[in-house]
């Protein structure tokens, strides 16, 4: 892949960018400080090898550079091009938000009430869900809420039957 001189510019001053503000990041949920090890040159092969260096970018269709499994530096084998919801919805996985934080969204809902077209709406997609049936206990339901959350896997029926 041949590039222009201005636009290796550009790409040496994004690597630029990146390397300066990992120093001023959070580090990994590991307590490290993320660095980047690579090379420019390391970091552009990274990108070419990807096909993926014309979509480079942040939101929605465009690729980032992301770190396995987000641990340990952006250094050659440890970094993958990926896009950058897929990066973004990893990171949020497994998280939960604060009891500050879930407070404080309860609060700016406090005293809100739904319009009724709004409630239609939300009547209108639940009766859209199929109607499902647990194996276990044969109960059935719209799918989704209530119905994933209390059967299926998590069936009574199905824990009563595994010995402790």
């Amino acid at each position: 892949m041949k590039l222009t001189d201005q636009e290796l510019r550009k790409l040496r001053d994004a690597y630029n960018v990146q390397k300066k503000t990992q120093g001023r990041r959070k580090p990994d949920r590991n307590g490290h400080r993320i660095q980047v090890t690579m090379t420019f040159e390391e970091w552009l092969q990274v990108w070419i090898n990807s096909g993926k260096l014309h979509l480079r970018g942040n939101g929605r269709g465009k690729f980032c550079m992301a770190r396995k499994d987000d641990l340990g530096d952006y250094a050659v084998g440890n970094v993958e091009i990926k896009a950058c919801e897929e990066n973004s919805r990893e990171a949020k996985q497994g998280r939960s938000h604060t009891v500050c934080t879930r407070d404080k969204m309860s609060a700016t809902r406090a005293g809100v009430s739904k319009s009724q077209a709004h409630k239609d709406s939300i009547a209108d997609a639940h009766l859209a869900l199929p109607v499902v049936r647990c194996p276990h206990c044969s109960k059935s339901g719209r799918q989704g809420g209530a119905m994933r959350r209390h059967h299926f896997d998590q069936c009574r029926v199905l824990a009563r039957s595994t010995p402790k």
